[in-house]
C-alpha cells in the first residue's frame, strides 16, 4: 500500500469510522493493545519512550551526526517483525534490504518511525494494531486482526532526490552547464549563441522523458509558451534557459515535476526527480 504520512493519518481515521461501522469498538480494542503492550514491556525489563501515536520505542544506537530523512527519501531498512508472543512475522533478508520512499513504508509503523530516525540507527518499537496490520490482519494471516506487534528497524542507507539526481549526472558522464536556483540542472549538448528564451516565447519542443533508473516514460513534440503553465514547473524553467536550436538534458526534483502524488496513469510514481532530453527545434 502506497501512501504519504499524511494521507496515512487519513487512511487511519477512515479505518477508525469503518470499523465503528462495523460495530467494533475501537477504544476497547486500542485499550486491549496498550494493555498487551504494557505487559510486554513489564514482563522483559524495558524502559521505552512513548510517542503521541501510541508507540512504545527503545532506540538501540544512535548516529545524531547524520541527518534526519524527509519525505520521499530512497530509505533502505534491515527490520524484523514479531507478534508480542515472539513468533517472527517477517524480516529483511541478510545483506538485502528493503528499500521504499520515506511516505510510502510496507505498514505505517515504518513510516511514523523513520521520521525521527537518522542512517547507522537502530530502534525496536511496538506499535498498536492501527499503526501495523490493522483491523484485518497480515494477508497472510501470521498476524491476527488487531494485533500490536515488535518491530526492529535499522536504517542503513538514504538517497535524497539530490543524490539520486547527483548518481545519475555521475553514472551518465554528463556535464551540468547551468543549474536554477530551484535546483533544475541543465546539460548542454550542441553549442549555440545568443539569448536564452526567457518568458512569453512560442517554441517547438521535441522530448523523451525518464525516470532516474533510465525508464522512459514518454517522448513526443508539441507547441508550447514559456512561462505558461501548460507543462510542469521544470520542464518549463529549463526550456526557458535554453536557446533556439539548442539541445540539452533538463534534471530536476520532484517538486518541480509531478510531487508527492505522481501521475494518476502511475508511470511517475510519488517523490520521482525526472531528466528530459530536449530540443528546441523551432521559436518565434
Amino acid at each position: 500500500m502506497k501512501r504519504t504520512v499524511v494521507a496515512s493519518i487519513l487512511i487511519l481515521c477512515v479505518a477508525y469510522l469503518t470499523s465503528c461501522m462495523k460495530g467494533v469498538d475501537e477504544v476497547e480494542k486500542q485499550q486491549e493493545n496498550e494493555k498487551q503492550i504494557k505487559e510486554y514491556l513489564t514482563a522483559n525489563g524495558l524502559i521505552p519512550s512513548k510517542d503521541t501515536l501510541g508507540m512504545y520505542a527503545m532506540m538501540e544506537s544512535f548516529n545524531p551526526g547524520a541527518r534526519k530523512l524527509t519525505l520521499g527519501d530512497s530509505v533502505s531498512v534491515n527490520y524484523e517483525i514479531f507478534r508480542l508472543d515472539g513468533t517472527k512475522v517477517t524480516g529483511s533478508e541478510s545483506g538485502k534490504p528493503l528499500v521504499f520512499l520515506h511516505g510510502y513504508a510496507p505498514i505505517y509503523a515504518m513510516d511514523f518511525v523513520a521520521t525521527w530516525m537518522r542512517v547507522g540507527e537502530k530502534v525496536t518499537v511496538l506499535a498498536p494494531y492501527y499503526l501495523a496490520f490493522g483491523s484485518g490482519g497480515s494477508s497472510d494471516g501470521k498476524v491476527p486482526a488487531y494485533s500490536p506487534i515488535r518491530l526492529v528497524m535499522e536504517i542503513v542507507h538514504t538517497k535524497s532526490e539530490n543524490d539520486q539526481i547527483v548518481e545519475y549526472i555521475a553514472k551518465n558522464k554528463l556535464t551540468v552547464d547551468y543549474t536554477t536556483p530551484e535546483n533544475i540542472r541543465i546539460v548542454r549538448l550542441n553549442q549555440v549563441t545568443g539569448d536564452t528564451l526567457g518568458m512569453g516565447k512560442q517554441i517547438t519542443v521535441a522530448y523523451k522523458g525518464y525516470l532516474l533508473s533510465g525508464k522512459k516514460f514518454d517522448e513526443g513534440a508539441f507547441n508550447h509558451l514559456t512561462g505558461s503553465n501548460q507543462v510542469i514547473k521544470g520542464f518549463d524553467k529549463g526550456l526557458r534557459n535554453m536557446r533556439p536550436g539548442e539541445k540539452a538534458w533538463i534534471i530536476f526534483p520532484s517538486a518541480q515535476g509531478y510531487g508527492a502524488y505522481g501521475t494518476e496513469d502511475r508511470r511517475i510514481p510519488a517523490f520521482a526527480p525526472l531528466a528530459f532530453e530536449v530540443e528546441i527545434t523551432k521559436a518565434n
